[in-house]
């Protein structure tokens, strides 16, 4: 394990796939997974649950000296009344959630349809080999890259842009930490949905190329896709301003980390 400080916070506005992550030793949850992938035995269902609250009381404690630090009172905070939700932000999470739901869907429903479509290509890689011909695996590598990719992010994508919509009505303001308003959580989570949906739609054009045979169901994905990347920008205009820890602080690093 690297003797690198622990970067607070990171894995709030990361895209939780720890196994690529190049600060995952500097990382409190990347840290945990790795104790986990690195046992002899699996966790039992007791040390699961003891873990998490053994992470989630140490997240609270920090959170109570940090506040503190700035001189306010925990108490006090925790005592002021929860504010009405804002009907127009409801509105736009249920947008949100239903464009990110049904590219899901989508995304699952173009797998399950080409099963046979995928067999075809392995029976054939497998020919190709069997007859000692020529195969290129470099391209083989980018489609199982680009696949890895799409899947990895089906589900993230919706759920993060939810969260970015859900903090909407404190993205004006100072927090209590003296951030400016560019700096909040909203726009932090708007910033890795949008990532995300960039990474992707790189992914699904790198299929496009491979498969043209496939391109009207590919392109259905692009045009989903890209939908809710104009939406996301448009409600968060300065999400490229956010800054996130590790990630835009440190010098760009390139690492591929293994499962053992």
């Amino acid at each position: 394990m690297k003797s690198e400080k622990m970067i607070p916070a990171i894995h709030n506005w990361c895209d939780r796939w720890c196994e690529r992550c190049v600060f995952i030793e500097r990382c409190a949850v990347g840290v945990a997974e790795l104790r986990r992938w690195q046992r002899d035995t699996p966790m039992t269902d007791e040390e699961v649950w003891q873990e998490i609250s053994d992470s989630f009381n140490e997240a609270l404690r920090m959170l109570d000296e940090m506040i503190r630090e700035t001189g306010l009172d925990p108490e006090e905070i925790a005592n002021q009344p929860e504010p009405e939700p804002d009907p127009n932000i409801e509105k736009l999470e249920e947008e949100i959630w239903e464009q990110g739901t049904r590219y899901l869907n989508a995304v699952d429903a173009f797998f399950k349809n080409n099963k046979a479509f995928f067999e075809e290509k392995g029976v054939e890689i497998q020919r190709r080999s069997d007859m000692d011909l020529p195969i290129d695996f470099d391209e083989l590598n980018s489609l199982q890259e680009a696949i890895e990719i799409i899947l990895r992010y089906a589900a993230f994508i919706s759920v993060k842009a939810r969260r970015a919509i859900s903090g909407m009505d404190n993205m004006h303001d100072t927090d209590i930490w003296g951030d400016p308003p560019h700096q909040s959580d909203a726009n932090g989570s708007a910033k890795i949905t949008i990532i995300t949906i960039e990474r992707s739609l790189g992914a699904w054009e790198i299929l496009r190329r491979r498969w043209p045979e496939k391109a009207d169901d590919i392109l259905d994905m692009l045009v989903q896709l890209s939908r809710l990347r104009k939406r996301m920008e448009q409600l968060f205009p300065d999400w490229q301003k956010f800054v996130r820890p590790g990630f835009d602080t440190e010098p760009p690093q390139v690492r591929r980390f293994e499962m053992n």
